[in-house]
C-alpha cells in the first residue's frame, strides 16, 4: 500500500491507475512489479506480481561530512545514493559556517530524507542510505563503531595518496570517509581524527570544493574495489 506523498505522487504526478503496473522498492534492496488495484490521492493498493533482491555494493561507504553553505548539501545527498553510500552524517565543526539548533535540524533532516529518497527513485537505487541528524566532529568520531577503514580528506603534512592507502586494504567490508567543510578541519580537530584512527588522505595539489572532495573519494573507492 502506498499512503500520503507518495499515493499522491502516483496518481497526480505520475498519473498511474487502476490496472497500470509500476515498480516499487522497500529502501532495504527489495524491488517489485505490482499491478494498482484500487488508486485514491490518499492510498493505492497494490497487488505484487514479482520480486528481486538487490545486491549492495562493496564495500559499504559511510560518509561524514562538513556542511556547506545553500543547497550544496543536497548535491551531495543527490550523489552520495547515485554512487551506492549507505549511510550519511552531518557535521558541525569549528570552522564550518553551518550551526544548527535542535528544531532547525530536525526541520532539515525531515528535507534531506525526501531529497534521498526522490534520489533512490530516479537512480534506480533499491537501497535507501540513512541520513543522521547534523551533530558535532566529536560526538561523531565517539560514536563510530568500530571495524571500519578510516580515511579523512587532509590539508595537512604526511598524507599519502588515496591509491597508495587503499592498496594496502584487502576486502574491506566496510569504509568511512570525512570530508571537511568550507573551512576545514582546525589543527585541534585533525588532532582528534588523527586519534580516532582516520588516515589522512591527499587530494591532489589544488584545493576542492568540500562537495568535490567527497565524489572525488567516493569514486576512488568504487573504482578501487569495483567487482
Amino acid at each position: 500500500m502506498l499512503t500520503g506523498d507518495e499515493a499522491r505522487h502516483c496518481c497526480r504526478v505520475m498519473r498511474k491507475k487502476e490496472g497500470d503496473q509500476i515498480l516499487v522498492f522497500d529502501g532495504g534492496g527489495r524491488e517489485g512489479k505490482a499491478r494498482i488495484v484500487k488508486a485514491s490521492k490518499s492510498e493505492v493498493r497494490l497487488d505484487v506480481l514479482s520480486t528481486i533482491e538487490s545486491n549492495a555494493l562493496n564495500p559499504l561507504i559511510e560518509i561524514a561530512v562538513g556542511i556547506p553553505k545553500g543547497k550544496t548539501f543536497d548535491l551531495i545527498l543527490q550523489k552520495a545514493v547515485e554512487m551506492g553510500v549507505t549511510r550519511i552524517q552531518p557535521l558541525m565543526s569549528e570552522q564550518g559556517n553551518v550551526r544548527f539548533h535542535d528544531v532547525e535540524g530536525i526541520a532539515k533532516l525531515e528535507k534531506w530524507q525526501r531529497v534521498v529518497l526522490e534520489a533512490c527513485k530516479q537512480c534506480g537505487q533499491n537501497f535507501l542510505p540513512e541520513v543522521s541528524k547534523p551533530m558535532s566532529l566529536d560526538s561523531y568520531l565517539e560514536d563510530l563503531e568500530p571495524g571500519f577503514s578510516r580515511f579523512v580528506g587532509a590539508l595537512t603534512p604526511g598524507t599519502k595518496t588515496f591509491r597508495t592507502l587503499l592498496g594496502e586494504v584487502e576486502n574491506p567490508e566496510r569504509m568511512a570517509l570525512l570530508i571537511g567543510p568550507e573551512g576545514d578541519f582546525s589543527a585541534g580537530e585533525y588532532e582528534g581524527i588523527f586519534e580516532a584512527g582516520f588516515a589522512p588522505v591527499s587530494l591532489g595539489d589544488l584545493v576542492l570544493r568540500t562537495e568535490t572532495a567527497v565524489f572525488w573519494m567516493i569514486a576512488a573507492v568504487r573504482y578501487q574495489f569495483q567487482s
